[in-house]
């Protein structure tokens, strides 16, 4: 059968139905689009309960991550500051080595250590790694100047051992300046929010 012969035979049929065939047709197209709708309706629905529940799950983990990112940019400030404040210490340290001066870095350098350890939760593994080891220049710092106080105390301003003291002093010195260099690049970095 062709595609003319089915045409002539569906006009046929709808003719010979006559307005009962406009009819029916008509009620079909109706109830047709009815449960299309329903069904579309039905789809709709599925759907945003999905997306409602996706668009739930990334509420949390938003909430998650700002609350995560504000607690750590905190604990990085205060790392910073404490850190800045030894830094400052040890300089004046190194100006004049006084008992006075040197007990004052060695509280800071306390604090520093308090702070860091505090704060080890929200900070990176890699930052938390230099941090500890610019404690130890800083503590190997703090041994040095304590030992040149006590050497002076006892044998008075021997040129030599005094100078060979302030030398390896400044190494550390030196290294810890370095340190707190490249560890203040990357705390930029990580209060940016870029990839260290």
């Amino acid at each position: 059968m062709t595609s003319e012969e089915i045409i002539k035979i569906g006009l046929w049929v709808i003719a010979s139905l006559g307005g009962a065939g406009g009819i029916i047709l008509g009620f079909s197209n109706f109830f047709g689009g009815l449960f299309a709708k329903r069904y579309e309706e039905k789809v709709k629905a599925k759907f945003q309960k999905e997306i409602d529940m996706y668009q739930s799950q990334l509420d949390v983990i938003k909430e998650r991550t700002l609350r995560y990112s504000s607690t750590q940019f905190d604990f990085y400030s205060k790392l910073w500051s404490s850190l800045y404040d030894l830094k400052v210490l040890g300089d004046d340290l190194w100006q004049e080595a006084s008992p006075i001066r040197l007990e004052k870095f060695s509280k800071q350098l306390k604090t520093t250590r308090a702070e860091i350890e505090k704060s080890s939760l929200f900070i990176e593994d890699e930052h938390y790694r230099e941090l500890m080891e610019i404690l130890l220049h800083f503590s190997e710092y703090q041994i040095g100047k304590k030992s040149l106080i006590e050497y002076r105390k006892e044998n008075g301003f021997d040129d030599y051992s005094t100078e060979q003291m302030i030398r390896q002093n400044g190494g550390e010195k030196q290294r810890y300046e370095n340190l707190i260099k490249r560890i203040r690049i990357d705390l930029k970095r990580q209060l940016k929010g870029k990839d260290t």
